[in-house]
């Protein structure tokens, strides 16, 4: 990236922050649609290959996100069967490994930099407009203006099919342009499901019949990097800084976990995390610690996770891939997404059950449209105190040590 596109996606990556601390100018989304559409008259429209039928998966978001995804792909199968369709997924930049057992292409886009950066959204659109699909599903949601819905519209297609839950969240893409885009949207009448039930869900409205929804199956894999024999994992990055509890707390309880369990630190993650775990490490001088930070793609990323002793994380991406890999794993956040994304109910018992530190509320599962002032971080990420965290954290690592 050049430094003028460097200097561009910061100001922009910084109007992304100030939409998320004042919710209602979350609706200034909305112009993007008018965008788009003055961008794609300038766009070639593919030609239709009639050899097969083409579908397209549309899932822009992040690691997390696709993690919980990947929780009830194998449902795909039963709909979309391979040979008689030619599957093709369009994923952030980065996750195509993740996707490749499943689909037949990959469509890689930088969706973080088309979110922020209006030359980024213009190649976003020439990316998804490379090629012609029978069908193309988003199977995110279309409640709000968000990349999924955009990028489905940016596609060219014969039916385009969308998702709409009953839900308490704000319905922030309006009807006329809803139907500007999708041909079909499934109305969900389930509320607040989790996400892995909830693709579940979407897979069955789809004609799937008892649709299986578990975390995700992750492939092991051997790595190049060497880890210590065992080790604990923090990730105290999150997605936003209005999401991220604070670095001196989470340096406070690795204090602690080391004093009780004399095991190593690893510390991972990419480029956007670094600034952020450098400062944590700088809280914590005294704490051997193994850096993995960018040393990593997303296979080793997950494996590094999957093979942790105990992980204590803000970031819900490392927290699902724990889940997934059956580690004992901590989560410190707020209740925005609670029962959606945090939450998985009751465990198989070939799971460990996560642990969950936040202070339930009324304003749960808001969506990130916070109803109080936000300064720096939401109210709900800040109640989470050092000593809350600890209580959860030890015993978590008494019943590890029990088991």
């Amino acid at each position: 990236m050049s430094k003028n596109e460097n200097g561009q996606s910061r100001i922009f990556y910084k109007i992304l922050q100030i939409l998320m601390k004042i919710p209602v100018l979350q609706n200034i989304r909305m112009l993007f649609f008018f965008y788009d559409s003055v961008v794609a008259k300038f766009i070639k429209k593919p030609e239709k290959d009639s050899s097969k039928k083409r579908v397209l998966v549309v899932f822009p978001f992040a690691l997390g996100d696709c993690i919980l995804f990947l929780g009830a792909i194998e449902n795909m199968q039963k709909i979309y069967p391979s040979g008689e369709y030619i599957r093709t997924i369009a994923c952030q930049k980065g996750y195509e490994e993740l996707f490749t057992q499943y689909f037949d292409k990959v469509i890689p886009v930088e969706y973080t930099k088309a979110s922020v950066n209006p030359l980024g959204r213009i190649r976003m659109i020439k990316k998804i407009r490379s090629m012609y699909f029978d069908i193309i599903l988003d199977p995110i949601g279309c409640e709000e203006c968000s990349p999924n819905v955009f990028s489905t519209y940016a596609a060219c297609g014969d039916m385009k099919i969308g998702v709409l839950e009953n839900s308490d969240k704000k319905v922030q893409c309006p009807k006329w342009m809803r139907k500007k885009i999708y041909d079909q949207v499934l109305e969900i009448p389930d509320k607040n499901l989790h996400k892995i039930k909830f693709y579940a869900r979407v897979w069955e409205m789809l004609g799937v019949e008892k649709p299986v929804a578990h975390p995700a199956v992750l492939n092991r894999i051997e790595i190049k990097q060497q880890l210590p024999e065992k080790y604990f994992v923090v990730f105290p990055s999150a997605s936003l800084p209005v999401k991220q509890w604070p670095i001196e707390r989470f340096a406070e309880i690795t204090r602690r976990i080391y004093k009780k369990t004399g095991w190593m630190l690893v510390v991972c993650g990419t480029k956007r995390d670094a600034e952020t775990i450098e400062g944590y490490l700088r809280e914590i001088p005294e704490i051997p610690v193994c850096n993995m930070v960018q040393k990593t793609n997303v296979p080793e990323f997950i494996e590094v996770i999957g093979r942790a002793a105990f992980v204590l994380t803000n970031d819900t991406s490392a927290y699902h891939i724990a889940v997934a890999q059956k580690r004992k794993v901590c989560v410190v956040t707020g209740r925005y997404v609670y029962n959606t994304f945090i939450d998985y109910g009751e465990m198989n018992e070939n799971y460990q059950r996560p642990i969950i530190v936040c202070r339930k509320g009324k304003c749960c599962n808001c969506n990130n449209r916070c109803i109080f002032k936000v300064t720096d971080i939401y109210p709900c990420v800040l109640e989470n105190t050092v000593e809350d965290v600890w209580r959860a954290v030890e015993k978590g690592l008494i019943e590890k040590e029990v088991g």
